[in-house]
């Protein structure tokens, strides 16, 4: 008579990894305005707004001062 084989356990399938969601970015902070600049900023909206009646925005702001888009809103909003 053949000898019984051993019964040799199921093989387990690997743990399915989960996929866990991308972390969110944090958005970059506002930069800091230096004084200096804001002072310098508030002469260019007074003038502008001598010259037009209106307040001046961020991309007039990037523009006469030379300045990133973030930095020209963060002094926007220093202004307003």
């Amino acid at each position: 008579a053949a000898s019984p084989r051993p019964i040799e356990p199921a093989p387990t399938p690997d743990p399915t990894p989960v996929d866990e969601p991308a972390p969110t970015p944090v958005p970059a902070p506002a930069p800091g305005v230096p004084p200096a600049l804001l002072a310098h900023a508030r002469k260019i909206a007074d003038a502008h707004r001598a010259t037009t009646g209106d307040r001046i925005d961020a991309d007039t702001l990037r523009s006469r001062l030379g300045v990133p888009a973030s930095l020209a809103s963060s002094i926007a909003a220093e202004l307003s």
